[in-house]
């Protein structure tokens, strides 16, 4: 009796000794002001994720507004966050959607694994008749269409090349959530150079030069896209970056990632 009394007492104490899982904050959630960085950060790369994996150049979302925000994290794995926000449509302000997501950065690597729905699909039927319209002109082109500074320093753009742009930034959206981690994040600046590659089958393809803007190092990274995209399905994106030292692309194997949870619910 007087041993059995001796380890009910010294158990709690053992446990607090061990190097693992057993601390009560370890696995604890933590609400994140949604004003703040580490909010804005992963729901904008839900954005993303949302645009490349919609596939239509003509229903772009950008980030509105964070209305709730929370991270779980275990050390030595990653965070996971949970954000609720919405979106507005690029080209429709009254087009505005509410989506959850969940975004797990596994430590320091890029390509962070993304689950989002949203409410809503308002101009997602125009959308499509504009992408297919983009793409029956593309189509019909004999001679590659060519372009370069878009948009030009004083942030115009002419007619002709708004879907190119629109189609660059669908491009790009794989880019930046394949480069991105937890502290880097990217964004669109320029198309440099762009050209059409002719296809007789039934994509349409472009090669593109761009610039993109790295926070928090507010650097302008150079990257060539290679993009092969038809209505209705997420493009093929291959790439290379000035900092990358290997050609990367969303026919890879890293786009599993973006399914992979492992046990980290």
């Amino acid at each position: 009796m007087h041993q059995t009394l001796c380890l009910l007492v010294l158990l709690p104490l053992a446990a607090q000794a061990l190097p693992f899982a057993l601390s009560a904050d370890l696995w604890k959630t933590r609400d994140i002001p949604t004003n703040h960085r580490e909010a804005r950060h992963p729901a904008l790369l839900a954005v993303q994720y949302l645009n490349y994996q919609t596939g239509s150049p003509n229903y772009l979302r950008t980030l509105y507004q964070v209305t709730k925000a929370s991270v779980k994290s275990v050390p030595e794995v990653g965070n996971k966050y949970y954000i609720t926000f919405t979106t507005r449509a690029q080209k429709n302000n009254d087009d505005i959607s509410l989506c959850s997501a969940t975004v797990y950065f596994h430590q320091e690597n890029p390509h962070p694994a993304i689950s989002v729905t949203c409410s809503g699909n308002g101009s997602m039927m125009q959308a499509h008749d504009d992408d297919y319209n983009f793409y029956k002109k593309m189509k019909q082109q004999t001679t590659p269409l060519i372009g370069k500074n878009i948009p030009d320093s004083f942030g115009n753009v002419e007619p002709e090349f708004v879907p190119i742009l629109d189609l660059a930034e669908l491009g790009s959206s794989y880019v930046m959530w394949d480069k991105s981690t937890e502290k880097l994040e990217y964004v669109l600046q320029q198309i440099k150079n762009v050209k059409q590659v002719i296809r007789k089958d039934d994509l349409i393809s472009f090669d593109y030069d761009v610039l993109l803007y790295e926070t928090p190092n507010e650097e302008m990274i150079s990257c060539s896209l290679h993009i092969i995209w038809v209505p209705g399905k997420p493009p093929k994106v291959e790439y290379h970056c000035s900092h990358d030292s290997d050609e990367n692309g969303s026919g890879s194997t890293s786009e599993e990632g973006s399914t992979f949870l492992g046990n980290f619910k």
